[in-house]
């Protein structure tokens, strides 16, 4: 069948194709020859479109995943877990990072800044705030499902601490409920780390001097995540602390006789 070849992975099965066009059969069948043939044509005409259109799809694809190889954003957000298409959706949202002050911000945009509700003595919790993009809402969500499922991942280690801590455990069905929370919360933390990598990188190659080969870009490194969490923290920018100096107000010279 020709439907069968135009299908994504098993779906739909062969089992529903031969049901489908058994129904086909009995509701819209027509024993007049010229419909018939108009029906004929118009299906191979669509079927020729949707191959054109998977074609166009995959060349796509192919195109983009190879400009994230040699995009330095695109390394910095696949190191993060992303994947090609994700990531060029990302760069193509963002723009220029130095376009944000701070990580609140592209949160904020990127829709999980929490927002607080009060109604004076009743009401009193965090929500997420309901603007922000929703096409990078949702995929930052699908992201940090696939992150915490992960288990040898830093992202899993932290769902799995917080889920005791923030979720109230329901003894009939035995699972938490509230896991938005947590999602939420790791949301959070993996959008400011992807600023942090991502403002940093634009700041090297700021300082770059013209036809100087800038340094690689510095990627998500589980390790140093992992050491973070255990409470060994490293700054991102090495700036040297300075100490600060009272100096106190000299003494008036003594007058001579």
């Amino acid at each position: 069948m020709s439907l069968a070849q135009l299908r994504t992975r098993s779906r739909p099965s062969n089992a529903q194709l031969t049901e489908l066009q058994q129904l086909a059969r009995k509701t819209i069948g027509t024993k007049d020859v010229i419909r018939q043939r108009g029906l004929v044509l118009e299906q191979t005409q669509l079927i020729r479109e949707l191959k054109l259109l998977q074609e166009h799809m995959q060349q796509l694809d192919t195109e983009i995943e190879k400009l994230m190889e040699q995009s330095r954003e695109g390394k910095i957000l696949q190191s993060m877990g992303m994947g090609p298409i994700q990531a060029a959706a990302a760069i193509s949202t963002i723009g220029n990072i130095l376009n944000f002050r701070k990580a609140s911000e592209l949160k904020a945009y990127f829709g999980w800044a929490p927002r607080r509700d009060q109604s004076g003595i009743t009401v009193d919790r965090d929500v997420l705030s309901h603007a922000g993009n929703r096409t990078m809402k949702h995929m930052m969500f699908l992201i940090v499902a696939n992150a915490v499922q992960q288990k040898d991942s830093e992202w899993a280690k932290l769902y799995q601490r917080l889920l005791p801590r923030m979720c109230q455990y329901d003894e009939g069905r035995q699972v938490y409920k509230g896991k938005m929370k947590m999602i939420a919360r790791i949301a959070g933390q993996m959008i400011e780390m992807i600023y942090a990598l991502l403002k940093q990188d634009a700041e090297i190659l700021s300082r770059c001097l013209p036809g100087e080969t800038p340094p690689d870009p510095i990627l998500y490194d589980p390790e140093i995540h992992r050491r973070h969490r255990n409470g060994e923290y490293r700054p991102l920018k090495n700036v040297p602390r300075q100490r600060k100096v009272i100096r106190l107000p000299e003494r008036p010279s003594g007058k001579q006789a």
